[in-house]
């Protein structure tokens, strides 16, 4: 063999053990998919930990699967428990470059885009196709939310502040939706009942007068029975009447950009994330395929 030769094989040498030293893996994809899983990570436990706590402090108890998704203490520790073993699945994915961890959380990733993709499609067939609507949210699900309304005071003030910001009444996609407020025990016009709320709606339902006091009676007599349950014309005009199922359509008509904009800033950090984590299982094979 040639002097030349000699250095050409060396030169060679030098350039593969170069080559094996250098890792696929960047350290820029590998830390920015474990700082976003270690961020959301601590969310995720925060919520979890609020929602307990809560739970806790009000005794809650539990008796029904409805029950447990009309209450918004335990959609925390559900949303938060979630996240919390996703974010924990990706963050030790990334650091330990485990494929079979990144895997997992790919797939959940996937799973959960899918799911955000199959309810806005669900959302624009019921605002184009109106009698799918009932198919897919059935009426008397919402309806549990009129009956059980002074059940739980986190629950009370939930329905209060959607009626209150949405501007409507019940449940209902109707322009008479405060009438479902008749199958409440509280507020039912029934003739033998001894509610001193009969015939009435909750206060989060009146029509407020910037600068005026909050009168929390001006829902009484909104309701009459003659024969059967049906508006008091001469009381409705304090209240709103739009059923909150028809005020949240009629909502996203009215910024539907706003509504496009927030789902769009929803998904594509999921995409980004989705993105970092395929590249980073394919570095992890090709550095593995060097060993």
């Amino acid at each position: 063999m040639t002097l030349q030769q000699c250095d050409t094989s060396n030169e060679r040498t030098r350039l593969r053990e170069m080559y094996d030293d250098y890792s696929e893996v960047g350290i820029c994809t590998k830390y920015s998919l474990f700082f976003e899983n270690f961020l959301l990570w601590f969310a995720g436990t925060f919520v979890t930990a609020l929602g307990a706590y809560i739970l806790v402090v009000k005794q809650k108890k539990v008796y029904d699967v409805l029950d447990f998704l009309l209450d918004p203490a335990c959609i925390l520790c559900l949303g938060g428990s979630v996240a919390t073993v996703v974010c924990f699945i990706g963050l030790c994915g990334a650091l330990r470059e485990n494929t079979c961890f990144l895997k997992t959380y790919y797939l959940i990733l996937c799973l959960a885009l899918l799911a955000q993709l199959t309810a806005a499609i669900l959302m624009i067939v019921c605002y184009y196709v109106p009698d799918w609507k009932h198919a897919i949210f059935p009426s008397d699900t919402f309806n549990q939310a009129i009956v059980r309304y002074r059940d739980d005071p986190d629950f009370q003030q939930l329905i209060d502040s959607l009626q209150t910001e949405l501007g409507c009444c019940g449940v209902s996609d109707s322009d008479v939706g405060f009438l479902d407020w008749n199958n409440n025990v509280y507020f039912n016009c029934s003739i033998d009942s001894e509610s001193p709320e009969k015939c009435s709606v909750p206060y989060s339902c009146c029509r407020r007068i910037p600068g005026e006091k909050m009168n929390y009676r001006c829902g009484t007599d909104t309701l009459q029975n003659d024969g059967g349950v049906e508006p008091n014309l001469a009381n409705t005009y304090k209240i709103y009447t739009t059923g909150c199922f028809r005020a949240v359509g009629e909502w996203i008509n009215d910024h539907v950009l706003v509504v496009g904009g927030v789902m769009l800033g929803i998904l594509l950090p999921q995409i980004v994330v989705l993105f970092l984590t395929k590249n980073l299982i394919l570095m992890i094979y090709l550095q593995k395929s060097k060993w």
